[in-house]
């Protein structure tokens, strides 16, 4: 089954390919069926100019230069929607120059329970060949030295901080320090906590990223493409933040604008119904036993033990 989707899902990647070559309609996978989302032809691709990303709601005045935002996981298992979230980000936080690239300093512990970012699939998600460095400190001191030099130096467009959970020597003084340091250099430095708790925090907005379900993808005809994976799509809940925020935003990464928009389906961001492994009852009902409970018999009182 595996197989076949991958296959459907290169089928519709060869597709998509010639309709833009041709200069057909394309439909992104969460396209409304009835209503065009804001900014977008319906039907087709985002209309250059007037396009309303899903990053408007969160920054209304658009990213401040100098800025420090945090992305916090609540568990290890969404790792990689937290990640995903946060590449995401730095891609659309300031378009990179050609000299230009975005660094990720990752967490050992977090490299170890979660794996390491595999090359093929940052390229299917939008990123260029040689755009990422990725860089494992051995301990948490390497890691915000690494940081700070790296604002300092201006050379990254973007640079992306992973601690994992709450560590004790990552508090508000150098979470402080490394707000400083991206305010005066300029630079825009994403924290991403993975598996941490909320704490106080000198990011200009802190969010909850969890992962959230993909909508089918729809073939430029108009046709559902069954048993593919759809775009990723993220369910945010602004922790803080001080230009004001929605109290939670579903969105959808496309990797082909590399940039967010509002996640429009019906099924985008609805929560998995539990179902059970089998549907009947766990334990068939005895017949030869009365239905309700016993009475409860005396309550004796016994003396106290000296």
């Amino acid at each position: 089954m595996g197989a076949t989707a991958l296959a459907q899902e290169r089928l519709f990647a060869l597709r998509e390919a010639i309709a833009r070559i041709e200069g057909k309609p394309l439909s992104g996978g969460l396209e409304p069926v009835s209503e065009p989302c804001a900014g977008r032809s319906h039907g087709g691709p985002p209309v250059r100019g007037r396009e309303a990303t899903g990053l408007e709601n969160l920054l209304p005045e658009g990213f401040p230069k100098g800025a420090m935002i945090e992305a916090r996981g609540a568990q290890f298992r969404d790792a990689g929607a937290v990640s995903g979230f946060g590449l995401g980000l730095c891609l659309s936080a300031r378009p990179a120059r050609p000299n230009q690239r975005i660094l990720w300093i990752g967490d050992r512990f977090v490299g170890r329970e979660t794996g390491l970012p595999y090359a093929p699939g940052l390229v299917d998600y939008g990123l260029r060949p040689g755009e990422l460095l990725h860089a494992v400190p051995r301990r948490l001191e390497d890691a915000l030295w690494l940081a700070d030099a790296a604002l300092a130096c201006r050379a990254f467009s973007a640079v992306m901080l992973e601690v994992a959970g709450n560590p004790r020597g990552f508090g508000l003084t150098e979470n402080r320090r490394l707000s400083l340091k991206a305010k005066s250099t300029g630079g825009f430095l994403l924290l991403v906590r993975q598996g941490g708790e909320e704490e106080a925090s000198s990011a200009s907005l802190r969010l909850l990223v969890e992962p959230a379900p993909a909508a089918a993808r729809l073939l430029p005809d108009g046709s559902m493409l069954g048993g593919s994976i759809g775009h990723s799509v993220f369910r945010l809940v602004p922790e803080k933040s001080r230009l004001g925020a929605h109290p939670e935003l579903i969105l959808e990464w496309n990797r082909h604008d590399r940039q967010f928009y509002p996640a429009t389906s019906v099924h985008a961001g609805a929560r998995p119904v539990f179902r059970p492994a089998h549907p009947g009852a766990l334990a068939a009902a005895s017949g030869d036993r009365p239905a309700g409970a016993p009475a409860l018999g005396a309550v004796v009182a016994f003396d106290r033990a000296s």
